[in-house]
């Protein structure tokens, strides 16, 4: 009755002043189905026999919605899923499946997610209902012909190229079961990997809970060189009295040009502003675009038993959820921030059977080769996956040198090798400017490559090293 009370004086406090309405709410808040969420829905929820639950969740959302009404004066929506439907909206949302981590040509690059994760992402583990989309784990036999057998099954879903933003504020209200090896995450990954591989273009964890302790999240960032050279910057936040991951919450950031902070239900916990990517000029690289992810994993280094293994007690009483009410992503108003131009196309690298890297700088990569290896892909500098139209013509420009007198080769081909540019280029200590057009006959992803392996005995030439700068992909 205590809360019922309460809500009750809050009611009135409300019905006493002018109130706003708020579009956007769920069924839980929308009690007179009327599409929008107002002191008329604590009316319509006292004469229908509402729980002090449901009460207590109304009139959270009205005094929290009045209270960060003046908050986000600043900003101004610009996408959003409110999970209105009955099934998993894909012109908003792609479904990431399996368990092995792919690199952007789609091959297997590691599996358990590079993270020790033991579930299978399939399609079959979202439903969408009354508002809430919900991510279920379950303890399942599942085999693939390819990556194998797992015990465990999950989903795991991204915006990427649907949707990508730089700056502002992303918003999310969720609430997740708890248990051992539960892993809930909202999280974002640069659209464009511009500085380089994982985690020199970033990484921002927005929210990531442990299942075994639930009264505590955290928010993080990713940054620095590419694997192993990365570094991050974390901070916890506590529930209190007895609150946690399994009842509702809001979780955000707010991201502007050099600081991202963390809140939950509003209250500011984490500010970061410390971060950097090797070979760049702050603020990068969290000054790109990012694409958000959701998603539900089981075991892993963050919660798995020893730092691997599920937890099946976990489900012994079934199906364990992570349930999201909303995705909103705001825009400041009157900011100017918007993703720093590139002044050359970063490289991811390829290394086979020789000895090199490949590493990024401010308006060039270098490619430094201690020994060019057999093969002649067996050292690559690579532009991954960039999207093509059939008929579409596009242009390949950059300057280059190298310590030694050599040839590189210089190709633009599909996921099955075929070869829509290939050019043998003689590359020499004095610069040199080269530009090739190309035209695609198909819709596809396209690999770029900077072929500077054992080209035409290129091994015999011993260390040396090629750079390549102002890279453009037009």
């Amino acid at each position: 009755m205590k809360a019922l009370k309460i809500l009750t004086a809050a009611a009135l406090l409300l019905a006493s002043v002018p109130f706003p309405a708020y579009a956007g709410g769920s069924p839980k808040t929308d009690f007179n189905g009327d599409g929008i969420v107002d002191i008329f829905d604590m009316v319509s929820a006292r004469k229908k026999g509402a729980s002090a639950e449901e009460l207590r969740v109304l009139g959270s959302f009205l005094l929290g919605n009045e209270t960060e009404r003046s908050a986000d004066n600043d900003y101004e929506l610009i996408w959003s899923d409110e999970f209105s439907g009955d099934r998993l909206d894909e012109s908003k949302w792609s479904y990431e499946l399996g368990n092995w981590k792919l690199d952007d040509s789609g091959n297997y690059v590691t599996n358990g997610w590079g993270n020790n994760e033991q579930e299978f992402y399939t399609s079959q583990n979202t439903a969408v209902k009354d508002g809430i989309l919900t991510i279920a784990a379950r303890k399942e036999s599942w085999v693939d012909e390819k990556q194998g057998s797992y015990d465990y099954t999950s989903a795991r879903i991204n915006t990427q190229h649907k949707f990508s933003v730089c700056g502002g504020k992303i918003e999310v209200r969720a609430r997740c079961d708890s248990g051992k090896s539960l892993w809930p995450a909202i999280w974002m990954l640069p659209e464009d990997s511009a500085y380089g591989g994982w985690a020199s273009s970033g990484e921002i964890d927005i929210m990531e809970g442990w299942g075994s302790t639930p009264d505590k999240i955290c928010g993080t960032i990713h940054f620095g060189g590419a694997w192993p050279n990365n570094t991050y910057l974390t901070n916890d936040y506590i529930f209190k009295n007895g609150d946690g991951t399994q009842n509702w919450h809001t979780y955000s950031i707010e991201w502007e040009r050099g600081e991202i902070r963390w809140y939950v239900d509003g209250a500011l916990y984490s500010t970061q502003s410390d971060w950097y990517s090797e070979g760049f000029s702050y603020p990068a690289p969290f000054d790109q675009n990012f694409y958000v992810i959701l998603n539900l994993a089981v075991g892993g280094h963050f919660d798995g038993i020893d730092g691997i293994y599920a937890e099946p007690a976990t489900f012994a009483d079934g199906e364990k959820h992570f349930d999201i009410d909303y995705v909103r992503v705001y825009e400041k108003k009157g900011s100017d921030f918007s993703p720093t131009e590139m002044t050359s196309l970063s490289l991811d690298n390829y290394i086979e059977g020789a000895e090199a890297s490949v590493v990024n700088k401010e308006g060039c990569t270098v490619v430094d080769i201690k020994n060019a290896g057999e093969l002649e892909y067996a050292v690559m500098g690579l532009l991954r996956s960039r999207e093509v139209k059939a008929g579409e013509k596009h242009t390949l420009s950059f300057d280059v040198s190298s310590t030694v007198p050599r040839n590189m080769v210089v190709t633009a081909e599909d996921s099955s090798y075929t070869r829509y540019l290939d050019e043998k280029v003689e590359i020499t200590p004095e610069k040199k400017h080269f530009s090739f057009d190309v035209t695609f006959a198909a819709d596809m992803a396209a690999d770029i490559k900077f072929q500077l392996g054992n080209i035409d005995n290129a091994a015999s030439l011993g260390a040396h090293e090629v750079t390549l700068y102002n890279i453009s992909w037009t």
